[in-house]
């Protein structure tokens, strides 16, 4: 029988039993919490066996609309629990090695320490500290590849005497600091990993106990998550809590006892709790500037600019920078803060229209997403009432061959087809910066499987200066959101004025050369993630605050990651659902688990795909095989 309602909106004594370890957590010691990491670390790696990983996988995919007997279903499931895994596993490590380096267990990387900063000074003056990779593991690892820096506030930092790393005391200005505190957490719906990590950088960076409250869609990992978070969860300094309705969140979130809240999801959800969930109190509470919460960090979406600077590209280059546009634009139904949203393009250019088609014809070879996340299609078809003729590419009638059922938050199972959206921006006129600023596609985050394509009237190849300077007032001024953004750049033109003013001026907190800036994320130490500096709860749009700063340095305003322009081709769901799945699984056992015999099993699945350069499958298998040498040479 269940227990009336007004006594599961007022129990709170698992809350009160967290709060009352407020102190103790803020004095624990850093070799008590590099223990308790190690812990975490070893039940998620160790204790937790595959199967199980594979069971919320399955759930997942059900919750979806998939049938797990599909291949495209059996596949679905691997992706829920992989990207977990993976995300997960970097990010402990992560804060690992960094709490080694507090204990004074390991050294840190020459290039961390005072006088060896690898630094430069900007175009624009400001200081840029190179951050990815310096470790050896990083260096031999996934992404060795890559290379990120992070922009110093040039407010603070002016020269690079003024660098610091592991000064976890300044790296937070607004931590719990030893006195301790109380922090609600609210979960993500759209990715699980993002909780996970959310609860990591609170307790083990800014210094808080945590009562974590779940998404509703997201409720059957919470018995996974008890177990990992069980040397926490055991002494009392973290309690997790399964989502009941909406009232409850609210009587949690305004508990007098709760000193911060930290949550992912959307700015509606943010304001409703900030200001009040009734619009006439609301517009009473901003009118006077009386908040119901005020220690509040978040991470919002964002319309995720995609800028292509004019210049000449290949065939191969174009191939695959439209290969992971689209990719991530279908990914997870295009319900991710870092979906690519606005493509930005030169007026007059050579090889517009060529791009252009060539991410068309990405879009058209998909399978069409399947909508999941609450509200997706509500949203979705006021964008098609926006943009009554603008065209949709796909079919949606696939629906009973693909054996879907209704997703958690549809009463139907359906499927949307890309809406893309063209658009002419003018900013040379007034009437042109009028018609911008009132642009429904620049100003409200679809979630959805939307895709706008903006031309900048005015800029040409011939002038990329005018064309980085153009495209970055647009996405400043005129495209909602401060989260993360990509630029597409020939390799020649990357390090040259044009793009490195582009780069100085976009106000992003995380900006991908040539890739998807979701590795701002994946990377962790490297790339650190959260909305440019500067947001207020009054003014909110991507969020306060950065999550993923392991390494400490204080005063960081944007991460820059690098990638070369000619990428794998991604197996994805436009071609071999079973190949794919086996790689997945295969990384997936390998990160878990750095065996000599899931290394063997990793390099079999990766040469099962077809890759855009058959060299990338040697460099793969070296890549896996050096990280696999370096981890074990001490053992």
């Amino acid at each position: 029988m269940c227990a009336p309602r007004a006594k599961v909106v007022e129990n709170f004594d698992r809350l009160r039993e967290v709060s009352s370890k407020r102190s103790e957590w803020a004095t624990t010691s850093v070799a008590e919490r590099l223990a308790t990491l190690e812990e975490i670390e070893s039940i998620f790696s160790n204790e937790v066996k595959y199967e199980e990983y594979e069971a919320v996988g399955k759930k997942g995919a059900k919750m979806k609309g998939f049938d797990t007997n599909t291949v495209e279903g059996k596949l679905a499931a691997t992706q829920e629990f992989f990207v977990f895994c993976f995300l997960v596993k970097k990010q402990l490590n992560d804060m690992i090695r960094a709490y080694k380096v507090r204990a004074g267990l390991i050294e840190p990387p020459k290039k961390l320490t005072k006088g060896n900063f690898e630094t430069k000074k900007a175009i624009n003056g400001q200081v840029v500290t190179k951050t990815f990779p310096l470790w050896q593991e990083d260096i031999k690892g996934f992404f060795g590849h890559m290379k990120s820096e992070v922009w110093m506030d040039s407010s603070k930092i002016q020269d690079e005497s003024q660098v610091e790393a592991f000064s976890f005391d300044k790296a937070w200005e607004d931590s719990a600091g030893t006195e301790g505190g109380l922090m609600v957490v609210l979960g993500a719906g759209n990715q699980i990993f993002l909780s996970f990590v959310d609860i990591l950088y609170a307790m083990f960076t800014r210094n808080y106990v945590v009562y974590f409250k779940q998404h509703p869609i997201r409720n059957y990992w919470n018995d996974l998550y008890e177990r990992m978070f069980a040397p926490l969860i055991s002494r009392g300094y973290l309690a997790i809590e399964g989502h009941s309705t909406n009232e409850r969140s609210s009587a949690i979130v305004y508990h007098p006892e709760v000193d911060a809240f930290h949550m992912t999801g959307g700015k509606a959800t943010h304001d409703l709790l900030v200001w009040g969930a009734d619009p006439k109190e609301r517009e009473q509470n901003l009118k006077a500037n009386t908040p119901k919460l005020n220690n509040v960090t978040s991470e919002l979406g964002a319309i995720t600019p995609w800028v292509i600077v004019p210049g000449k590209y290949t065939k191969a280059e174009m191939k695959s920078q439209a290969d992971i546009l689209v990719a991530f634009v279908h990914g997870n139904a295009s319900c991710n803060c870092n979906s690519p949203k606005c493509v930005v393009v030169a007026d007059d250019w050579d090889q517009k229209e060529e791009f252009l088609q060539v991410i068309e014809n990405e879009l058209a070879k998909h399978r069409l997403p399947v909508p999941f996340y609450p509200g997706t299609e509500k949203r979705w078809k006021k964008f098609c009432e926006e943009y009554p003729s603008c065209p949709k590419i796909g079919s949606d009638t696939d629906v009973v061959a693909r054996k879907l059922s209704a997703a958690v938050s549809n009463e139907k199972p359906i499927l949307l087809p890309f809406l893309k959206i063209p658009i002419e921006v003018d900013l040379e006129t007034a009437s042109g910066k009028e018609a911008a600023s009132k642009e429904y596609a620049f100003n409200n985050e679809p979630f959805a499987p939307v895709l706008t394509f903006a031309t900048l009237r005015g800029t040409s190849q011939n002038d990329v200066k005018k064309f980085s300077e153009t495209a970055s007032v647009f996405c400043n001024d005129y495209l909602f959101g401060t989260l993360s953004g990509t630029i597409t750049a020939p390799p020649s033109m990357v390090d040259g004025d044009g793009v490195q003013t582009l780069i100085a001026q976009m106000k992003y907190g995380c900006l991908c050369v040539n890739n998807w800036s979701g590795f701002g994320y994946m990377l962790g130490d490297g790339g650190m993630w959260g909305a440019f500096p500067g947001e207020s709860i009054k003014t909110i749009e991507s969020g306060i605050g950065k999550i993923g700063n392991t390494l400490a340095i204080p005063h960081v305003e944007k991460a820059v990651v690098y990638s070369p322009i000619v990428h794998a081709t991604n197996a994805s769901l436009k071609e071999d659902l079973k190949k794919e799945r086996t790689v997945l699984e295969a990384t997936c056992k390998y990160t878990l688990n750095s065996s000599a015999g899931n290394l063997i099993k990793l390099i079999g699945a990766m040469v099962g795909i077809d890759l855009m350069k058959v060299g990338l499958v040697f460099t793969g298998a070296l890549v896996a095989g050096c990280a696999y040498l370096f981890r074990h040479k001490e053992d």
